[in-house]
């Protein structure tokens, strides 16, 4: 699997976080699982594997986890995956998830504002009770928060009538791209690649 052009821009990105700052925490979310797994893929050939952890939705099947990612979960006792105690959890410096799976680690006792970074990926194509999961349980006023997207690439699949009514069909990402600020593509908040 190759990485998208805006793939390694982020690959890029979380290299300089975390060659800047033995400090900095990132976490990194994504909508669907195969997109996790291919930029951790990629960032284990930079990244020791003692520095990185994919936290799994407890009953993923094992069988869709590429077996060179497997090795940077916690599957223990053959029927679903784990997370390691808080202690370990956060001397991770780079954790792959899902939108919806990062409640886990919040569960896990991790606080918000332990990661310096959030990364948000393809966060148009979710739906924004989604992607709020992550940031409304490990963000802080001090996290720097990254999302990637295509603008007007909306999420189809609100099954709801009254979500989709009250405008829960439109990504977090479009509701901020709508805004004055991201809107009139001010290089200091957003970049087209």
């Amino acid at each position: 699997d190759n990485l998208s052009k805006t793939g390694l821009v982020v690959r890029e990105a979380v290299l300089e976080i975390y060659k800047r700052s033995s400090k900095c925490r990132i976490l990194v979310c994504a909508p669907i699982n195969r997109t996790g797994d291919v930029l951790m893929r990629s960032l284990k050939k930079k990244i020791p594997k003692s520095d990185m952890f994919r936290a799994n939705a407890a009953f993923r099947e094992v069988d869709g986890v590429p077996v060179d990612i497997l090795p940077l979960c916690l599957y223990e006792g053959g029927e679903c995956f784990q997370l390691p105690s808080l202690q370990e959890l956060m001397r991770f410096r780079v954790i792959f998830s899902t939108f919806t799976s990062s409640f886990r680690l919040h569960n896990e006792g991790i606080p918000a504002g332990h990661f310096s970074h959030i990364f948000l990926l393809d966060a148009s194509s979710a739906t924004e009770p989604e992607t709020m999961i992550a940031l409304t349980n490990l963000a802080n006023e001090h996290t720097t928060v990254i999302l990637t997207g295509t603008p007007n690439n909306r999420t189809s699949w609100v099954r709801s009538d009254i979500a989709r009514k009250n405008g829960l069909r439109v990504s977090h990402f479009e509701r901020l791209h709508a805004t004055k600020t991201y809107s009139n593509f001010n290089p200091m908040f957003i970049t087209m690649l």
